[in-house]
């Protein structure tokens, strides 16, 4: 393979995906390795020559991309991690003179506490959503089904582009989106004036749902939900069922990957979308952990050239399953998944707000001057938001924060704006965007000191969660 790779061989490869991919859920194992092995290569000769952050975090590293011969091999490429990317200029990430203004943007919700830009060319983007289309298929979606999908919207979420208005305009997969961080009573009325056949949601607002339910809501039949975007745990699934009377199937996705894995129809774990992404999974030394042992996944993205991710360190935990799965399909397994847990936040009079609710605000508004941030609840009256700072903050942009905060909060409870130099580690590793100390203060001493007007419910200080907090 020549170091350089021109863009009419990457159009070509694009092509060459959407043609194969269709057949590859009937392929065998080894045919879907070779298509990966030989993806990784062009992907790699395409970074060593046209992506200024890859040739100078691979600069110590000897591999040819014309000399891998064994998905074993990338493992002598470095590791790479979201802050490595967002510390340098977005030109340098970003494929030899791409244009912003010509690429589809995505913006992570912050749900990691970091706020990330993502950028994908328009033929890219429906080219992972394909992937994502495929697993739909494979999991009961009919050509016709009406969707309702409760979206974390961002602010400045696109409009829907010419494929999907097409689509749309033919009856294929109608989508109907609502705003996922709205009550549950207008959720639930849009679901009985929709009436669809298929229900799309992060688990927190399916499960949000689900609890307020009454007997006039029975008549929302979907016959499948669809989740994904945070952790989905067995009592959570079982809530959702029940309330639905659906079968519920779970998707593992990222925005730097779209579709990482989908929940097997029968059962067997997660299949991983293995011609769209390579994913490892590594211990602590680095090295890939055997089936059945727990490590961190580290993933490649095998058709997104205009933004690379090559050994990409999303963060998540996930356990290591079969190479092939045992319902027939060629896909490698995962058997257990350990990524974003979210619940809403639970205030006073019996009101839930989700906690992205403030974070997309700060994904959309503030990510000039917000490096990371942390949602604490101390009480059922009282909420932190602890913010790391990447520069100096004027007092408007602290007193803009603090105004949608205190709206979408509400005036009975009280609110405080802390910025920390940073945030400790946490025991697992990972860090928590979301914490909730209202257990821990309900058994706290009675006689300690009480938030005003919180019915003696008890404050720590945001210390807890970020030492050396400053109240601002």
């Amino acid at each position: 393979m020549p170091a350089v790779v021109h863009r009419s061989v990457l159009g070509f490869e694009h092509a060459d995906t959407l043609r194969r991919m269709w057949w590859h859920t009937h392929a065998d194992p080894e045919t879907l390795r070779q298509f990966q092995l030989r993806k990784l290569r062009v992907l790699l000769a395409h970074c060593s020559a046209h992506v200024a952050a890859y040739r100078e975090h691979w600069r110590s590293s000897k591999l040819d991309p014309a000399g891998v011969a064994t998905m074993q091999h990338i493992e002598a490429l470095p590791t790479i991690g979201k802050d490595d990317l967002r510390d340098r200029p977005v030109a340098e990430t970003l494929a030899d003179r791409a244009d912003v203004r010509k690429l589809v943007r995505h913006t992570t919700s912050g749900s990691s506490g970091k706020p990330f830009d993502i950028y994908r060319a328009p033929r890219e983007d429906h080219l992972l959503n394909f992937f994502r289309l495929r697993a739909y298929t494979e999991a009961g979606l009919r050509t016709f089904d009406r969707i309702a999908r409760f979206s974390q919207l961002p602010l400045d979420h696109a409009p829907r582009r010419w494929p999907g208005r097409i689509r749309q305009a033919l009856g294929i997969h109608r989508e109907q989106r609502f705003d996922g961080l709205a009550p549950a009573q207008e959720l639930i009325a849009n679901l009985l004036r929709h009436r669809p056949d298929v229900i799309c949601g992060y688990p927190s607002t399916l499960r949000h749902v689900s609890a307020r339910m009454q007997d006039d809501a029975r008549g929302i039949r979907p016959r499948l939900i669809f989740c994904g975007g945070e952790v989905l745990d067995a009592a959570a699934r079982c809530k959702i069922e029940g309330a639905f009377l659906a079968p519920l199937v779970d998707f593992y996705g990222a925005h730097e990957f779209n579709l990482l894995a989908w929940q097997c129809p029968n059962g067997n774990a997660y299949h991983v979308c293995d011609d769209n992404v390579l994913v490892e999974i590594v211990g602590e030394d680095g090295r890939a952990v055997k089936p059945g042992e727990i490590g961190e996944v580290v993933a490649t993205a095998l058709h997104s050239y205009t933004m690379p991710f090559v050994r990409y360190r999303t963060g998540d935990l996930a356990m290591r399953g079969a190479e092939s799965c045992g319902c027939g399909q060629p896909f490698s397994n995962l058997r257990e998944i350990q990524g974003r847990g979210v619940d809403y936040l639970r205030l006073p009079k019996g009101r839930r707000v989700h906690p992205y609710a403030i974070t997309v605000h700060l994904a959309e508004r503030e990510s000039a001057w917000v490096a990371q941030h942390q949602i604490v609840q101390t009480s059922d009256g009282g909420v932190w938001l602890n913010i790391q700072p990447c520069g100096q903050p004027r007092p408007e942009d602290l007193e803009r924060v603090r105004g949608i905060a205190r709206g979408i909060l509400g005036s009975e409870v009280q609110f405080e704006l802390a910025l920390v130099d940073h945030f400790p580690p946490h025991p697992s590793g990972k860090f928590q965007p979301y914490v909730s100390m209202v257990e821990r203060t309900r058994t706290t001493d009675p006689t300690a000191a009480r938030v005003p007007g919180t019915a003696g419910d008890i404050r720590p200080t945001p210390a807890d969660a970020a030492p050396g907090a400053r109240v601002v």
